[in-house]
């Protein structure tokens, strides 16, 4: 799964930003998709996640396909990886819990 994790964020860094995605706001610390990522990262890094922060990576995981119905079918891909990095880096996080 680690694999698979990894492979998904190479893609996400490397992929351009579909029309009418705003690059600002995907790289904005105060939403979803930064924190996504960087919890995926950290997870990859094998840094133990807080059990708040399991639990909002939980939570990001099982809202992130929630919308991609209502989205241009363009952007859509890039949405659906994004659920794909935290549905992984959310089972991985579980798999070895924060030590507190």
């Amino acid at each position: 799964m680690r694999d698979e994790l990894e492979a998904a964020l190479r893609a996400h860094h490397t992929a351009t930003l579909p029309d009418g995605v705003d690059r600002a706001s995907v790289c904005d610390p105060d939403l979803p998709t930064a924190e996504i990522v960087g919890w995926a990262t950290l997870v990859v890094a094998g840094v133990p996640l807080s059990p708040a922060e399991q639990g909002r990576i939980a939570a990001a995981a099982a809202d992130a396909f929630a919308l991609i119905s209502v989205l241009p079918v363009e952007s859509r891909p890039y949405f659906a990886r994004l659920g794909l990095i935290a549905t992984l880096a959310s089972a991985l996080a579980v798999g070895a819990p924060a030590p507190r």
